[in-house]
């Protein structure tokens, strides 16, 4: 394996100064240009900022960053860099860093004109990649690091729901989470058969939280409490209502956005990042208590048949809106669901009076408005619901292949959640005894899989089966589903503490009222702390290196030296090769 060779201190055919320098000279050049990529990246993002002073001062950071971490990829202890057995490691890294730029410039070819976020992605994927051609060196950093605290959670009794097929679907799940949610790793700390502990701190996978500040009073400590128990477990906040038209716009041309800079401020102070909910959205109230529609557009254009005026003045008010509440996030917020629910009868409003067309058109105003924003189309499927109709996946699968057809700019499919009968949500009291089948579920996913887009899962509430052991092994079968799925990018907990948002009376809270885990809470804790979190104790063998399986995401390891403790911080990215990490003392060994 590549590690192998540019690491390993035994077995090496050669080991004069000529062939370890070599080595060390290609090992930090392929470090090099992993680094001068994320600088790349970097710049890119900074370029997304509206205001020049911030992206000045960002300009600024990306630099400061680069510097640090080139004078790591230049200092790597020359122990860690000896001649590979073969032989040929000089050929094999530069073999690899080729195959990384490879990769990019086809991945970058795939990416439409003026679509930046595609092209920043397929340079987080080359760094990542160059990364992988040689080392990853970590600042050796003396004392004890402090961990944030994982609660423990308790999985559910699955076979006491699920039948065998169901069963059998989620094992493959499993099975399937190894190739691309783990990596192989093997840290080299300079030192043999020290005892090493390794701790996964965030996840590279992105589970979210939503937030509307409006449910919360000055003083009372629940806000404090929620950023608490939200950051510990999760990474993304989605901003619930605050920039819905409605409310960035209750009397036209009267913008207000107080709300959701107190929202995004409070965000970045905690270091979450910030997805935004939702740009296009017809529902009427009182369907909803956050409907997506202010009142006097619906009043101004009551009639659903407009004529060629109206229908341009229309579209006029839908850019302005898309384009100016995007632009002044730009750089900031980084995710957008553009629509939401466009294929649902309930909710068409804005295809009544516009046609399908106004799809296309929102996407292409949010791109021009933020060239490197994800955009997500976003929607429910009737697979997951009974009472009432809608698209399933099959219909969500075509549209969005029409979309893509057409030359529209979707980054990512989003999937709503909502694990319950549908008239729940209209405030119907119904039978909470039945489910949705785990393996039906499982084919739908795969349906929305099709296009070939990332898919976000958006919403999620589990209501059903009510009672409370059954309803933890539906939520615990149906993550593990997600988890195992190449293509699920991300998972948003709609009630992740039960009082807040509509339906609390349904205990849907991953939290419940009091603030204690619920009994499906339990098991989705066991899953994001357990299951899913690398926690690894061992002791490093003769040539000071640890190997373990890493989930993808931040990690922390520490070890005693005898100065004391010291711990390194490194990020498992996505790859095929086995990421040899190097703790680099502050007077490397040359």
């Amino acid at each position: 394996m590549l590690g192998c060779c540019l690491l390993a201190v035994t077995g090496c055919s050669d080991s004069s100064d000529t062939t370890v320098r070599h080595d060390l000279v290609a090992a930090a050049g392929a470090c090099a240009d992993a680094v001068d990529t994320t600088l790349m990246l970097c710049k890119a993002e900074c370029d997304r900022l509206p205001d020049s002073g911030a992206a000045a001062g960002c300009y600024s950071g990306c630099s400061a960053s680069h510097e640090e971490t080139g004078a790591l990829c230049a200092s790597p202890p020359v122990h860690f860099a000896r001649a590979c057995a073969s032989g040929d490691c000089v050929t094999e890294i530069n073999e690899c860093l080729v195959e990384a730029v490879g990769q990019y410039d086809a991945c970058a070819a795939n990416c439409a004109a003026g679509n930046d976020y595609c092209r920043n992605r397929c340079l987080e994927n080359r760094a990542a990649a160059q990364t992988s051609c040689g080392f990853l060196p970590a600042a050796l950093v003396v004392g004890g690091a402090a961990l944030p605290v994982f609660e423990p959670g308790r999985a559910a009794f699955l076979p006491g729901l699920l039948d065998d097929a169901e069963l059998a679907v989620v094992e493959a799940a499993d099975r399937r989470a190894a190739a691309h949610r783990q990596r192989e790793v093997r840290l080299w700390v300079g030192s043999g058969n020290a005892p090493v502990a390794v701790t996964q701190v965030e996840h590279a996978f992105r589970f979210g939280v939503p937030l509307d500040s409006r449910e919360f009073e000055d003083g009372d400590g629940r806000l404090d409490f929620y950023g608490d128990i939200a950051r510990r477990h999760t990474s993304l906040l989605v901003a619930e209502t605050s920039l819905k038209w409605r409310n960035t716009e209750r009397e036209a041309g009267a913008l207000t956005f107080d709300l959701a800079d107190f929202e995004l401020e409070w965000a970045e102070a905690l270091g979450f990042d910030v997805k935004a909910h939702v740009l296009l959205w017809g529902n009427p109230p009182p369907l909803a208590s956050g409907s997506g529609t202010p009142d006097w557009l619906r009043e101004r254009f009551a009639d659903a048949d407009l004529d060629a005026g109206e229908r341009e003045e229309l579209r006029g008010l839908i850019r302005e809106r898309i384009v100016t509440t995007v632009g002044r996030y730009s750089g900031r917020i980084d995710v957008w669901e553009v629509t939401n629910e466009m294929l649902n009868p309930i909710t068409s409003w804005f295809v009544d009076r516009l046609g399908p067309t106004v799809v296309e058109d929102a996407f292409r105003w949010a791109r021009e408005a933020d060239p490197g924003a994800e955009l997500v189309y976003n929607e429910w499927i009737s697979d997951i619901f009974t009472g009432l109709g809608g698209p399933d996946a099959l219909a969500v699968r075509d549209r969005v292949q029409e979309l893509r057809a057409l030359g529209v700019q979707v980054d990512a499919l989003g999937q709503q959640g909502h694990f319950a009968p549908g008239l729940v949500n209209i405030g119907v009291d119904v039978d909470l005894s039945a489910r949705t089948r785990v393996d039906d579920y499982a084919l739908a996913l795969e349906a929305l899989a099709e296009p070939g887009l990332p898919i976000h899962i958006t919403e999620v509430t589990f209501a059903a089966p009510d009672e409370p052991e059954l309803r933890a092994a539906q939520a615990e079968a149906i993550l593990r589903i997600w988890w195992g799925h190449p293509q699920v990018e991300e998972i948003i907990f709609w009630n992740f503490w039960n009082p807040l948002g509509p339906r609390s009376h349904l205990d849907l809270g991953i939290y419940d009222d009091d603030g204690n885990l619920s009994r499906h809470g339990e098991a989705v804790l066991s899953l994001l702390n357990d299951r899913w979190r690398t926690q690894v104790e061992g002791q490093t063998g003769p040539d000071g290196s640890i190997a373990f399986t890493a989930t993808l995401g931040e990690h922390i390891a520490r070890w005693d030296t005898p100065d004391g403790p010291v711990h390194v911080r490194f990020d498992v990215a996505g790859g095929e090769r086995t990421l040899d990490v190097v703790a680099v003392p502050a007077t490397p060994d040359r």
